[in-house]
């Protein structure tokens, strides 16, 4: 019901009313997270699902670790792009200067 509440009512409230107060549609988004965060609690619950939370809890356990990787693997790239650029541009410079 929530659903079609906002998919269907809300847009067609926009249109008929054309308000630029969007302090009603933050509201719904704020419904819709407590609802999803509801949904989670059931989720954890169900013993059916506890691999699942497991797996879950293990990738949200190693955000920290992940994060930090990405900052490496981007330092890396970035100074292998710029040993890349000066290991091709200085040649074709120099090949440049001699061909003008």
């Amino acid at each position: 019901l929530t659903g079609v509440v906002v998919n269907w009512v809300v847009p067609l409230f926009d249109l008929i009313v054309h308000s630029d107060n969007t302090k009603f549609l933050r509201l719904l988004t704020l419904l819709r997270t407590v609802r999803i965060i509801r949904l989670v609690r059931v989720f954890r619950k169900v013993l059916v699902f506890r691999e699942a939370w497991q797996l879950i809890r293990g990738l949200q356990d190693s955000m920290r670790t992940l994060g930090w990787t990405i900052v490496v693997i981007f330092f890396v790239t970035y100074a292998f792009g710029i040993a890349g650029l000066l290991l091709i541009v200085v040649p074709l410079q120099s090949a440049r200067m001699e061909v003008t």
